[in-house]
């Protein structure tokens, strides 16, 4: 070939090419050298976070973190699905080394089968996975160390990518950090699990997982619901369904609380789980465990703090409902994004929650106190009662008049408390007040004496089908009783007004905050953090994974509190499944226009079985010929309109199949036509050019 000619300049420029192409992917691919990477999704997956970046500029030169990430290279026994995470897992670890300016050293071992790096792996105790008959076994996973501390995510499952850099992240600050700070959970359920039992050969329940995951982090100490204190070194306290909750737990939480104790409270006026929980046998017995009061509250703090919360009323929302137990169920709530407060550092970067038979809060403002919304339900949404809420698992909804406003699911408060006792200490077990906050609750349990700590359970399902449990004590009826005083002189001047304020507490009892730094963060749902509704197990390796944002919503909670907040940003990429509700709201608004006329023909089926009740067969017999005409009439007329309502809900469904097979024609062609159709105007536009020429 002649160099000289065209074609042998050709192919010396091919050649060079192919050279340069080689020697990048080698730099770039094999080495990491100049590594860069563009990131194009939505919510920046693949760009570490500024909590990641200010966890790595906290770290101390003198003591770097040292990463021995381990993945096979073998491709006998890598499979390719795993070839492909591990090299986003080494893009990653190479952007975390570049970020800590030399203050993480990022170590690379292969331990493939019968190596040394196969030994060292184990050392580690990283988590092997055999691959075939010979037993061979393949790694995917690190070791994070710092002085004396280790920290092993022993496998990286690809399916749990997006919460890789909060994994890596958690585990460099656990190892840097010199303390622990201490979190306390106090709950009616026994969501600290309970132990094992081997002379019954029964097997203890698990913790519930937002336990677990809390210890990954933190010291967690259970306080009984009881408790007439807080120990001063508990940094935050997590209250978890306070069922029953006594005067006197209450006022430890209003104590704490005033000495600088920072508060995270779930309530809920119909909790699923603990009605599963209640009356399962002890495991050491066999007896009957106690009841759980399904709903509830605290009533004197809430009042205290400006909340309203009745807590016989739940949520329903036709725009966030969703399927729970085959069903369209609007007190079972899928909020989206949308429903999160954008602007708040511990739900900014959240996708979704799920939320089960929730309560709402009202705001009846005290002064001194500020209130962030951090969760809210749409605008097509009205309280219903809890009898209401119980027949939406086997019944769909009927009559619904939405509110237009806007509940309130989760609030947030900051500044300067009161104590809501300004009496002092409460005298002796006291039953909780009726009502929650600042309304009134006629119905709330009244009992004598703090309850007894729920026995331990197991409950491998959530409680998604059984009736609710009854309080743990029956509701007290207290006779009204007129008491007529002595008589006393009119002159009398030792009587103190009606609304004179009380007394200052003689007893140590702490009036207010000593600062403006108070927070406490309430929810009005607790079911929300039960492992079935927050995390799944995965196939591959039966670990669990989150599915929504109710377990970063928490562990956001608890780190805001507790005087931290880099790995909010991170923890909260944890879940990328995002609920489709736009489907729901065009659901609705088909729904909306068949619902009024079959509430009618339900009143209607309603009036005519009220009507035959004194017509059915009474001992066998009926007496009056009339009757019997006026039955079968009656009968017949329900016929027709069991027939109306058939053909109704038949026309409603062919509205939503209709309205969906559009939506899913215009995602399949709709694109296509959108490019078909630029593409067509840029050819003419083109040709029109080409033709002025």
């Amino acid at each position: 070939m002649n160099l000289n000619s065209k074609q042998g300049t050709a192919g010396i420029t091919a050649l060079l090419v192919i050279a340069i192409v080689v020697a990048v992917n080698f730099l770039v691919g094999g080495l990491g050298f100049l590594n860069a990477r563009i990131d194009l999704t939505e919510d920046r997956l693949y760009t570490l976070s500024n909590g990641t970046r200010n966890i790595l500029n906290g770290l101390n030169q003198d003591e770097p973190v040292t990463i021995r990430y381990y993945v096979s290279t073998e491709d006998r026994v890598m499979p390719p699905v795993l070839k492909s995470h591990a090299r986003t897992v080494q893009d990653l670890l190479l952007e975390f080394q570049k970020a800590s300016s030399g203050k993480v050293i990022l170590e690379k071992l292969a331990p493939n089968p019968n190596s040394e790096d196969e030994d060292k792996a184990r050392e580690d105790d990283l988590q092997g996975m055999t691959v075939n008959q010979e037993g061979d076994n393949i790694y995917l996973g690190m070791a994070i160390q710092s002085a004396g501390k280790k920290e092993v995510l022993p496998f990286l499952n690809p399916n749990e990518e997006t919460a890789l850099e909060y994994n890596i992240s958690r585990a460099i600050q656990k190892v840097s950090k010199t303390s622990k700070t201490v979190v306390g959970v106090m709950s009616a359920m026994p969501i600290m699990g309970s132990p094992m039992y081997p002379y019954q050969r029964q097997k203890g329940q698990e913790p519930w997982i937002l336990v677990q995951r809390l210890r990954m982090d933190y010291e967690v100490r259970d306080i009984p619901i009881g408790s007439a204190s807080i120990d001063s070194d508990v940094n935050v306290l997590v209250v978890v369904h306070p069922g029953d909750i006594t005067e006197g737990a209450e006022y430890a939480i209003d104590q704490y609380l005033l000495k600088g104790g920072k508060v995270i409270a779930l309530v809920d006026p119909q909790s699923w789980i603990a009605q599963a929980y209640s009356g399962q046998p002890n495991p050491m017995t066999g007896q009957p465990g106690s009841q759980i009061n399904p709903s509830s509250d605290l009533p004197n703090l809430f009042k205290s703090w400006g909340i309203a919360y009745n807590k016989t009323s739940v949520v329903a929302d036709v725009n966030y409902k969703s399927v729970m137990q085959g069903r369209q169920n609007p007190t079972a709530l899928r909020l989206p994004k949308d429903a999160l407060n954008k602007a708040d550092r511990v739900t900014a970067d959240l996708q979704s929650m799920l939320m089960m038979g929730a309560g709402s809060f009202d705001l009846q403002k005290k002064d001194g106190i500020e209130y962030t919304t951090l969760v809210t339900s749409s605008e097509a949404s009205e309280m219903i009662d809890n009898t209401a809420a119980e027949k939406l698992r086997s019944q769909n909804l009927e009559n619904f008049t939405p509110s237009g406003k806007k509940q309130l699911l989760a609030v947030r408060l900051s500044g300067k408390f009161k104590t809501a006792f300004p009496s002092g200490k409460p005298k002796g077990p006291a039953a909780p007040k009726e009502g929650g906050g600042a309304q009134e609750d006629a119905n709330a349990p009244k009992s004598a004496e703090a309850p007894a700590a729920a026995a331990p359970v197991t409950v491998t399902t959530p409680a998604i089908s059984v009736t609710p449990a009854p309080a743990t004590a029956p509701t007290a009826t207290t006779p009204a009783v007129s008491v007529t005083p002595a008589t006393a002189p009119a002159t009398a001047t030792n009587e103190a007004p009606k609304d004179a304020a009380p007394a200052a507490p003689t007893d140590g009892t702490i009036v207010e905050s000593s600062n403006t730094e108070g927070s406490v963060i309430l929810f009005a749902d607790a079911d929300m953090m039960y492992d079935a509704f927050c995390v799944q197990q995965d196939p591959m390796t039966g670990g669990l994974v989150a599915t929504n944002s109710n377990l970063p919503l928490i562990l956001n909670s608890v780190e805001i509190l507790s005087g931290g907040g880099d790995l909010l940003q991170v923890r909260s990429r944890a879940s990328t499944q995002r609920p489709f509700t736009k489907m729901d709201e065009l659901r609705e608004d088909v729904e909306k226009d068949f619902r009024p006329i079959l509430a009618q023909k339900q009143a209607e089926m309603d009036k005519i079985a009220q009507e035959m009740g004194p017509l059915r067969v009474k001992n066998g017999q009926l007496a009056d010929p009339n009757q019997i005409k006026k039955l079968e009439e009656l009968m017949k007329k329900q016929t027709s309109i069991n027939k109306d309502i058939r053909n109704i809900k038949k026309d409603q469904s062919k509205d939503i199949d209709k309205t969906q097979s559009i939506i899913t024609i215009l995602n399949v062609f709709g694109v296509p036509l959108l490019v078909i159709t630029v593409g067509l105007m840029l050819a003419i536009r083109r040709r029109v050019a080409t033709a002025a020429i």
